[in-house]
């Protein structure tokens, strides 16, 4: 049951309105009418309504003022603009505004207000889901912004902090071993206590660096992603082929921390589960697209399989890499056969910012 609120000071125009709504088999409605503007705010500020059908020209407001006033009251509810064939242009301005349609009054049938009345809710609920992604979307990305500024501030403690603590142990450590006082007891103790030194800098390192890569903020993305490389081959003994197209520069920070973590996601995969030799990563644009491809010669799996444990959202991180990749206009892809090694796709748009205004 459509509750349509008709803000009309014309008796005959709010009949035939009134008529050919009730034309309409099937079309369950309640209508309320106001001649006045001010009567029909009223009506808005204590009842529930659906849509609005609102005249241009009432006696207390006209143009594009009654267009505002309403949304004053509720940007929630569809507007449709009656208007008189003469006023069209101030029509098209209602609907940039705010407004969700409008109507010649000469013109209307009533196959065509009920089509339209349909449409405009329709169209009303599309938008404010679109809305409501949206925020959802900024929301999200503030939440990984802060995350990204306490990764980036630990890993900074880390490093400069501990890492230099630890450093001055050993150098001490150092200078009690070169005296002579010191017992062949004494002095292989202190070896293996700096050996452990040694071995605890390399893990702050380690870290920080997982953390948040100093060289991400400093030199940007592709000298981050080569460093990255370099480590995982050194840690693993995977051997990385990289390749990366010479025409992709510096890009949005949030899509290169996206890209970053996606691969270094894909990496922390192919070293727990993959039992590969081989990874090849390539990195090229196209037009104003970026595509990401990490594939390794591993054991592969069954991605079906993976789907019924649930384990592709758990153990795998697909869904966070999915989810990370949505978050700047990209998608994320697996393929995967036994036997036959795994591949992780990624493509994002770079106009995406642009296009949503965020």
């Amino acid at each position: 049951m459509l509750k349509i609120l008709l803000i009309e000071d014309n008796p005959g125009d709010a009949r035939l309105i009134e008529e050919y709504l009730s034309e309409v088999n099937n079309f369950e409605h309640i209508l309320k009418i106001a001649d006045r503007l001010s009567k029909g705010i009223e009506i808005l500020d204590n009842e529930f309504v659906d849509v609005i059908l609102l005249d241009l020209n009432l006696p207390d407001s006209k143009g594009l003022d009654n267009i505002q006033r309403v949304l004053n009251i509720s940007t929630s509810i569809p507007i449709i603009v009656l208007t008189g064939v003469d006023d069209e242009s101030t029509a098209i301005n209602a609907v940039k505004m705010g407004a969700q349609d409008y109507l010649v009054k000469d013109k209307v049938e009533s196959e065509i207000l009920i089509r339209t009345i349909k449409y405009a809710i329709e169209r009303k609920r599309a938008e404010e889901e679109h809305q409501k992604l949206l925020e959802q979307r900024v929301r999200a990305l503030s939440i990984i912004e802060a995350q990204e500024n306490e990764r980036r501030r630990i890993s900074r403690e880390l490093h400069d902090g501990l890492g230099q603590l630890l450093s001055a142990a050993k150098l001490n450590l150092g200078m009690i071993e070169s005296t002579n006082s010191l017992n062949e007891k004494s002095k292989e103790i202190i070896k293996q206590i700096d050996t452990i030194i040694s071995k605890s800098i390399i893990e702050a390192r380690r870290i920080a660096h997982d953390l948040r890569p100093t060289t991400l903020d400093d030199f940007g993305m592709i000298p981050a992603l080569r460093l990255l490389c370099q480590e995982f081959s050194k840690i693993t003994g995977i051997n990385v082929k990289l390749q990366i197209s010479p025409d992709i520069g510096r890009i949005d920070p949030k899509m290169e921390i996206a890209i970053y973590r996606i691969i270094q996601e894909s990496f922390n995969n192919i070293s727990k589960y993959a039992e590969a030799t081989e990874v090849f990563l390539d990195i090229f644009k196209v037009d104003d697209k970026v595509y990401v491809k990490v594939k390794d010669n591993g054991k592969g799996f069954d991605p079906t399989i993976i789907q019924r444990t649930k384990k592709i959202g758990g153990g795998f991180g697909l869904l966070n890499m999915k989810e990370r990749a949505e978050l700047v206009g990209g998608k994320v892809e697996i393929g995967s056969v036994p036997g036959q090694g795994t591949e992780v796709s990624l493509e994002i748009d770079l106009n995406f910012f642009n296009n949503n205004h965020h």
